[in-house]
């Protein structure tokens, strides 16, 4: 591509402002490549495909379509040639501004060039980190017994009013300030005083017996998620179709051979002991990793551009409201509700992002000093059975390997202290 200027000029370190110019002659045969490709797909009255009149191609597709398709071909390919001349490799997609074009007129340009940042290795083999040992406490085993036993409860039907942790059975209506009763109910089965529901229909259910009608009225709190019920009050009416005893079983030999198919009720115990020993186990290794990654963060420095960090931050921001929008909350009521204001989240936000970007830069560092790489065929493994993969989704997956190969490195030649139990005092 023919490109009549092309100068770079480095803001910040690793920042560069690109200003590209793409001679009049590339636009002009973009601009006719365009036009023969819609003359012949385009279907106008009165025109054989091929044969449309570029007056006519305008008048049926917009002048602003045609120069945005326009731009999307001539874009792309321009910045790749402006930064091949001036051998700037950018670690995230180039953003550009300032776009000036017009027909029989150079296509003019400024975009922002972010290169990877210099890394100052420190000593990353030897680090001085603390074992997080696992230990299993009998209140630990005791709890997870419960818990299995909780899991094995049977329910069957009562007279008597229900007790906390029943089962109950019910009919049900939810209506506005002022509605009359409508024939249509709700059914639905509630564990008797449970918390958390809104409205707290399953509190009221409590001392309740079969047959038993009853109602309340509920307001909703005024920065409850839901706009729409925020401050609102409803009158909630119910009828009892069924109270569901809870039994509790002993944990004896018989039981747990009839209802889990183990041997003995030891059995059951060592199986729970393993099972939180993984878990803790994981946990201590979660825990050593990021001591490993604090320690990198100590011995290595790196100065991350700021408008990465810039983009990394509105990306995580995007992404949290994104995710408080499925569950009908917006970001201001989630902030409110935790006492934060805006800029408070997002200079947290943005300390993450710093440091996310800081540790992707080292372990990269290292992973070049080192040798380390990660084959396509590598990563083709860790997606079998996935249908569809793109070249993003491959990247990602590729970095995450390479990351955890590093992170093996740096853990296996750490030289490590014996520290606290994982799971005492708990």
């Amino acid at each position: 591509m023919q490109l009549t200027k092309v100068q770079a000029d480095e803001k910040e370190p690793n920042v560069w402002e690109l200003v590209v110019e793409v001679a009049p002659e590339e636009v002009k045969r973009a601009t006719e490549r365009l036009f023969r490709q819609l003359s012949r797909t385009l279907r106008v009255p009165g025109f054989r495909p091929g044969h449309i009149p570029p007056g006519i191609i305008k008048r049926w597709v917009g002048e602003e379509q045609i120069r945005r398709q326009i731009l999307e071909d001539l874009l792309p390919n321009a910045l790749a040639e402006a930064m091949e001349q001036k051998a700037l490799q950018p670690v995230v997609v180039p953003e550009w501004r300032d776009v000036e074009f017009a027909e029989n007129a150079p296509l003019r340009f400024v975009a922002e060039v972010i290169t990877k940042p210099e890394v100052q290795l420190g000593e990353y083999k030897g680090l001085k980190l603390k074992r997080v040992k696992v230990a299993v406490t009998e209140e630990m085993l005791q709890q997870a017994l419960e818990e299995v036993r909780q899991d094995l409860a049977r329910y069957e039907p009562t007279e008597e009013p229900a007790q906390l942790h029943d089962r109950v059975r019910v009919r049900y209506q939810v209506l506005s300030e002022g509605e009359e009763p409508r024939e249509e109910w709700q059914s639905g089965t509630f564990t008797a005083g449970a918390e958390g529901w809104v409205p707290p229909l399953p509190e009221q259910l409590v001392g309740r017996k079969k047959g038993d009608e009853g109602e309340f009225t509920y307001t909703y709190p005024a920065d409850y998620p839901n706009a729409e019920l925020a401050g609102k009050t409803v009158r909630v009416r119910f009828v009892v179709e069924a109270v569901l005893r809870r039994h509790l079983p002993e944990l004896t030999d018989e039981v747990v051979r009839q209802e889990l198919g183990m041997e003995s009720v030891e059995a059951l115990k060592e199986e729970l002991r393993r099972e939180l020993e993984v878990r803790l186990r994981r946990t201590a290794r979660t825990a050593e990793r990021q001591q490993a990654e604090e320690a990198l963060l100590q011995t290595c420095s790196v100065t991350v551009p700021t408008p990465l960090i810039n983009r990394l931050t509105d990306q995580l921001l995007a992404e949290t409201e994104a995710s408080l929008r499925q569950q009908r909350m917006s970001l201001e009521r989630w902030l409110q509700s935790q006492g934060k204001t805006l800029d408070e989240y997002r200079n947290e936000v943005r300390q993450e992002a710093e440091r996310t970007l800081k540790l992707r830069f080292i372990l990269e560092a290292i992973a070049e000093r080192e040798g380390i790489v990660v084959t396509d065929e590598e990563v083709l493994q860790m997606v079998q059975g996935e249908e569809e993969m793109d070249e993003e989704r491959l990247a990602s997956l590729r970095h995450q390997l390479l990351e955890q190969r590093v992170m093996e490195l740096v853990l296996t030649t750490a030289q490590w202290e014996e520290g606290n139990e994982e799971g005492e005092g708990t």
